[in-house]
């Protein structure tokens, strides 16, 4: 029965998008990247770009480009057999434009680690405590991947509104570190913030919440979360819009 109220809710959210349940038999599509979207359209009206980093298997990118047909979208995943995956699954839909390497404060190459649930990949280990709660995560492999700022990206038109959303399991800072000039570019900013270390070095929500305001982002609302079996919130999507569009 409770996998009958899944199946319900899942379709009830699909429809809700305007996607409709067909789209969870194509490729990439994912549920929880078609709720964290519909939540967000709430606030935000219109993009005409969205920077996709941590873009995974392509799931954030479907479902924006369903969600705002007008925008561009460019989609960054380091993992390569992840990327590949990402590759196969927007090859038919031209606004979107993949690049396979991370993002970070610098240029250059860094220890990725893969996890085999990919979602948990990250330039961070996962934390003992994340293993705890979620033990399929336990196995990773490291590798090295190229890593660059966004920055120092050519080549990279912007047409505003923009939307920079960050899901890069912990390494969030970092990536915003390498993007200083683009930050002024930003109309938007969604990311994924820990309020325990799901990952070894972490910023947790605290720090990253007066991170985010001290570069010009004023809180707007959160946006999705991830609880734990006995409804602890680990992690929760948050949205952000630049102070002086406010």
């Amino acid at each position: 029965m409770n996998i009958l109220f899944k199946m319900a809710d899942a379709a009830r959210i699909m429809i809700r998008s305007g996607r409709g349940p067909g789209a969870l038999l194509r490729g990439g599509a994912s549920i929880a990247s078609t709720q964290l979207v519909y939540n967000c359209s709430h606030y935000i009206r219109s993009l005409h770009t969205i920077l996709d980093v941590g873009a995974n298997i392509g799931q954030f990118a479907l479902a924006v480009a369903h969600r705002y047909p007008q925008a561009r979208i460019y989609s960054f995943e380091p993992e390569p057999d992840t990327y590949l995956r990402l590759q196969q699954h927007t090859r038919k839909i031209p606004a979107i434009r993949t690049f396979n390497f991370a993002l970070g404060s610098s240029d250059g190459a860094l220890t990725f680690y893969s996890n085999a649930y990919s979602h948990a990949s990250s330039a961070l280990q996962v934390s003992a405590e994340q293993i705890l709660l979620k033990p399929q995560t336990a196995h990773t492999r490291s590798m090295e991947v190229p890593v660059k700022q966004l920055d120092q990206l050519p080549d990279l038109p912007m047409k505003s509104p923009t939307l920079l959303k960050l899901d890069v399991q912990g390494f969030e800072q970092e990536v915003l570190r390498g993007a200083s000039a683009t930050l002024r570019q930003i109309d938007y900013l969604l990311f994924e913030t820990s309020f325990i270390p799901m990952y070894n070095g972490e910023p947790l929500f605290d720090e990253m919440h007066h991170f985010v305001k001290s570069l010009g982002f004023d809180f707007i609302a959160p946006v999705g979360f991830l609880q734990s079996d006995n409804l602890q919130i680990l992690q929760m999507d948050l949205l952000y819009q630049r102070r002086d569009n406010c």
